[in-house]
């Protein structure tokens, strides 16, 4: 069968997978949630949600990764999603809600309810959807799906939607919603062990020299608390969309404006800092890395990413100019000593380990922190796709997981010229004052 690898055997975890799969397990144990991502769209009407059912319960017919249980091999070998046993596992839930109010501006509180419902891995309980309809989709419906970190990406899930789509109006065939070779044995020549051991060793070396001036999340070092994730969604205009793009550019070269942007997430958390008169010891950030060839779409499933560790200070956040320069000199020493790349080799190292030693080392490094908070920049959301099973996209955005500790997560993405931030965060780590001073920070630098 084109592109899937059937109803049997077992696919193995990336290092990436595996990664996020210790922290899964740590929000487990701690939060009583897991660490689920989003995606959100905001239709107008016509979305034929009955015809959005029948592809997602055909997808999961033919492609078992929708719904197959991760664990690992003979209870200690390197994870892998069970594909022989995903036909006994339930079909991902497609809910259609009916609401008689107007629509608000908000999303529905359903969706943030969403990130903080528990999912099974060993159940296979890897995805599910949710479409909020108003007036029976009169006048609109609102759309999330959400999904266990390591069923695929912020670039795969994007892709996922646009093939589900392109299924729906028989573009493509289910059979080929993945790229025929996404499921096949991996191939390619490894790097001998001792080899790997060392890049994963110079990766947590670097992540370790962080450590002489660790820094301090606003919600404080990891503490068990149940998970109840919200977020908000800043959606710029047009024209302050152009008007922040060209900012980027002039400020942070047409190369780099990530950068632009977490200096302006940097300065909108040091903001609230400052408000606390509190010391954040300094701000320690990973960004995410696209590993996917450039030039291509790339595989849907799974997780293809390393991460790019950068650290400020709070006497750098006076100057934004001289703050992206620094962080400019930062991604280019990081690329220089091969972090991407040591980054692969270290995440690898999460297929053996024990989940909870693992998420040990990685917080004890920091002194109980992961991180200052979480930060994205996805560029372009759904570029060229107008209408999803029949309804016109008006509005589209990612909405990271992070966990209570670092307790807030901003994500930046460009929908057919408007900015969106999204702003994820933790019950009881902002007041609504800090929020305020958070939002009108990060629009202010965002607009120059």
């Amino acid at each position: 069968m084109t592109g899937v690898a059937g109803f049997h055997g077992s696919l193995p975890l990336t290092g990436a997978d595996c990664f996020l799969r210790a922290f899964d397990h740590e929000i487990q144990r701690l939060n009583g949630a897991n660490h689920v991502s989003q995606l959100v769209l905001r239709l107008g009407p016509g979305f034929d949600a009955e015809g959005f059912r029948r592809v997602i319960e055909e997808a999961a017919r033919v492609h078992p990764l929708l719904r197959a249980p991760v664990a690992r091999r003979l209870g200690f070998g390197p994870p892998v999603f069970r594909l022989g046993a995903a036909a006994r596992c339930p079909m991902p839930r497609v809910e259609i809600h009916d609401q008689a109010a107007e629509r608000a501006e908000a999303v529905p509180d359903l969706f943030f309810s969403r990130l903080n419902q528990p999912l099974s891995l060993r159940r296979g309980e890897l995805i599910r959807f949710d479409a909020v309809r108003y007036a029976g989709g009169a006048t609109g419906t609102d759309l999330a799906a959400s999904w266990l970190h390591l069923l695929f990406d912020g670039a795969g899930s994007e892709r996922f939607m646009r093939r589900l789509d392109e299924c729906y109006r028989g573009e493509r065939q289910i059979a080929e919603l993945p790229d025929a070779d996404e499921t096949a044995p991996e191939r390619g020549a490894k790097l001998p062990f001792k080899e790997r051991g060392r890049a994963a060793q110079a990766w947590q070396t670097a992540h370790e020299a962080m450590a002489a001036r660790p820094p301090r999340s606003l919600a404080g070092p990891v503490r068990r608390t149940p998970q109840a994730l919200r977020y908000s969604v800043d959606a710029f205009s047009a024209q302050e969309t152009a008007r922040v793009v060209a900012t980027a550019r002039t400020r942070a070269g047409f190369l780099t404006p990530m950068l632009f942007y977490l200096a302006a997430a940097l300065r909108a958390h040091h903001a609230v800092f400052q408000a606390r008169g509190v010391d954040p010891g300094s701000y320690v950030v990973p960004l995410p890395v696209n590993l996917r060839p450039k030039g291509g779409e790339g595989a849907v499933f799974r997780t293809h990413v390393s991460l790019m560790w950068f650290q400020a200070f709070p006497e750098q956040m006076e100057d934004f100019d001289a703050l992206v320069a620094d962080l400019k000199a930062q991604r280019v020493a990081a690329i220089r000593s091969g972090q991407i790349e040591n980054g692969v080799h270290a995440m690898d190292f999460a297929r053996i380990a024990p989940r909870r030693l693992y998420a040990h080392m990685a917080r004890r490094t920091l002194h109980g922190e992961l991180c200052s908070f979480f930060f994205a920049f996805t560029d372009g959301f759904l570029p060229g796709l107008g209408e999803f099973f029949g309804a016109e996209i008006h509005n589209g955005f990612h909405v990271p997981p992070v966990p209570p500790s670092p307790g807030s997560c901003i994500a930046l993405s460009l929908r057919e010229g408007h900015l969106n931030a999204t702003h994820v965060v933790q019950r009881g780590v902002f007041s609504d004052r800090e929020l305020a001073i958070f939002r009108e920070r990060l629009r202010a630098d965002l607009l120059g």
